[in-house]
């Protein structure tokens, strides 16, 4: 632990505060998470009060702490940042033990900068709804005023025109963009260049062997963080293209999350990504998943129910089911289900996705979708799925109750 705070009548240190879910120090916007480490042992934290531009917020330490090895504890807690001035602004915190003695965290300073029409509109809904400023560790849907905000996303009351459903690559952007409104996804009229694929799957095979990146030889993982470990791989994330598209979809500058690698096909059971990557307002969040072969028939294939988008989202406070732990994802069979009873009483139909390599489909955050069965064990189905926010909404994981991990990209 570095710059530790010591409390020797207490044999407690506590560490500096980060922030937990921002690759940029100097690029603070929406939700974020603030941790900190507090390292010994007594026998009751007490409490734990957080001031943060002009406000105090006292939690339970029940509410922002858990065990992270035998002697350490991490401290966890979060800033809608939507509610206050842009500008420089300081977070403090202090545990209040149950003896009366109290240990401080040094203070953090933070440059926050929420612009845009979007994020001013999610600001004016958060203080209508009276969110909180300062909350505990857990980030539920609850906080936000789905339903009853005036921040809606453009395209999800938009005139839709009748196009015909097609897998090509579109003429171009304004088509892409038609036809993602339609059917809910869309295949961009650029492709990545095969010099750039080449490089990635090069790269990742060696990160593999050596260790970089973690995968079991012939199973269908995915493989987490692609992007932080091979250039390719983040030159992909940064692909003006994609960038430039989805910029103009949001209308406002997108926000890469996170970059999930296959080898192999998911097999993934049908999903909407909003229960797991999950934006306030509804709308924006967009997957894109790029091949990066040529896909054959029974390697695990891509499919999708086209049109399925306009079916609404699903959040985890709907089907009573608790956040995920420990990676156990077990309880979450109610949200398949809740998904096949859609699919069923709808009508929708499953297409399965067999693109050339290059090839990028990017879908709203209610596309169903998933992975098909591998009935061929020795093809290969190599693809990279990112997952892009607005910039001015708020980004969270509603299944873990965790603030979304979000970068601003500069086109590269």
């Amino acid at each position: 632990m570095i710059n530790t705070n010591e409390a020797a009548f207490l044999e407690l240190s506590a560490t500096n505060l980060q922030i937990a879910n921002r690759a940029d120090p100097k690029d603070m916007f929406g939700l974020l998470s603030v941790k900190g480490y507090v390292v010994g042992q007594v026998d009751d934290y007490g409490t734990l009060t957080v001031e943060f531009a002009g406000h105090t917020c006292t939690l339970p330490a029940a509410q922002v702490m858990w065990p992270q090895s035998e002697n350490t504890r991490c401290v966890e807690f979060h800033l809608l940042t939507h509610l206050i001035p842009n500008g420089v602004h300081e977070v403090s915190a202090k545990l209040n033990l149950a003896d009366g003695q109290q240990l401080d965290f040094p203070p953090l300073s933070l440059n926050i900068s929420n612009d845009g029409p979007l994020a001013h509109q999610v600001s004016e809904d958060l203080r209508a709804f009276n969110a909180p400023l300062i909350t505990g560790r857990i980030i539920d849907s609850s906080l936000f005023p789905y339903g009853n905000g005036t921040a809606r996303a453009w395209f999800n009351d938009a005139t839709v025109e009748d196009v015909d459903l097609s897998f090509e690559p579109a003429n171009d952007a304004t088509a892409a963009q038609k036809h993602l409104l339609r059917w809910g996804f869309c295949v961009l009229h650029e492709q990545l260049p095969s010099d750039l694929i080449e490089n990635f799957n090069r790269d990742l095979a060696s990160a593999i062997a050596v260790g970089d990146l973690q995968y079991r030889a012939g199973s269908s993982d995915r493989i987490h963080g692609a992007h932080r470990k091979i250039p390719a791989a983040r030159a992909v994330w940064l692909y003006p293209p994609v960038i430039d598209f989805l910029e103009s979809f949001f209308k406002d500058t997108p926000c890469a999350c996170q970059t999930l690698t296959y080898v192999n096909g998911s097999e993934q059971d049908a999903h909407q990504d909003s229960i797991h990557l999950t934006p306030y307002p509804s709308g924006f969040m967009c997957g894109v998943w790029i091949a990066l072969q040529d896909i054959e028939a029974d390697s695990g294939e891509l499919f999708v129910y086209p049109g399925s988008h306009r079916s609404g989202s699903i959040r985890a406070r709907d089907l009573g089911v608790g956040k995920i732990v420990n990676e156990d994802y077990s309880p979450y069979h109610v949200f398949a289900t809740a998904i096949e009873n859609i699919i069923e009483q709808e009508g929708y139909e499953k297409v399965v996705y067999r693109p050339k390599a290059g090839q990028i489909l990017v879908w709203h955050e209610n596309l169903i979708h998933g992975g098909s069965p591998r009935a061929d064990q020795s093809r290969s189905r190599l693809s990279v799925v990112s997952h892009y926010y607005a910039k001015g909404s708020v980004g969270f994981y509603d299944s873990r109750g965790e603030a979304a991990a979000l970068e601003t990209l500069a086109k590269m």
